[in-house]
């Protein structure tokens, strides 16, 4: 039986949400052409603004759209560009209940201490990334393709919205440290209780 993260995520929060009166509340998708991603994701910052908060995903394929928490129940989230705007909907739903605490990329100048940090934490070890990452983001000199093989699963925004990283956190998690980065992963990382690492975010 195959596990979908992105689905599984929604019903949690659905379950978080009911009866809170939010449900029917509107979110806002736009994109931020400003904004400077997470240095372990690449894309457009596509913003979710809801109850006067806002929480960004790094993605492709971002969306513009205005639509309500509650359209997310039942859909059939079968596209990056979806599952994507449902994680920035997660996002911003779980700052607003303070249920998770980044929302925003850290400033570029905290960088190299963020990228140093994570480094030294996987220092030695095996290391399986979940979607790509851009060049020089983490030093990691133990890297392999075969998650059977990791100590540690690093999973990006595009990583989490990808198929089959359900499977993969179902099968490993307990065998292997599974480590969620960034601000795009804040909110399916609380919502699966995954370890989160964004020290700097905002």
């Amino acid at each position: 039986m195959t596990m979908d993260i992105i689905i599984d995520s929604v019903n949690k929060l659905q379950e978080h949400l009911r009866h809170s009166g939010c449900e029917e509340a509107g979110v806002r998708l736009d994109v931020n052409p400003d904004a400077k991603p997470c240095q372990y994701e690449r894309g457009a910052c596509m913003v979710a603004a809801f109850g006067g908060r806002s929480a960004e995903f790094v993605t492709d394929d971002p969306i513009r759209a205005t639509t309500r928490i509650s359209f997310l129940a039942g859909a059939p989230l079968d596209t990056p560009k979806t599952r994507a705007a449902a994680c920035a909907i997660t996002n911003v739903a779980l700052g607003f209940f303070c249920l998770s605490r980044v929302s925003h990329a850290c400033p570029v100048s905290a960088h190299p201490a963020c990228r140093n940090e994570l480094s030294a934490e996987l220092a030695g070890q095996s290391i399986c990334c979940i979607g790509n990452m851009p060049p020089g983001g983490v030093d990691l000199l133990h890297k392999t393709d075969d998650p059977e093989r990791a100590e540690v699963i690093l999973i990006n925004g595009e990583g989490l919205i990808a198929e089959g990283t359900g499977d993969i956190v179902a099968a490993r998690n307990g065998r292997a440290r599974i480590l969620c980065l960034g601000p795009s992963t804040a909110g399916v990382a609380r919502l699966q209780q995954l370890e989160h690492w964004c020290p700097y975010g905002t």
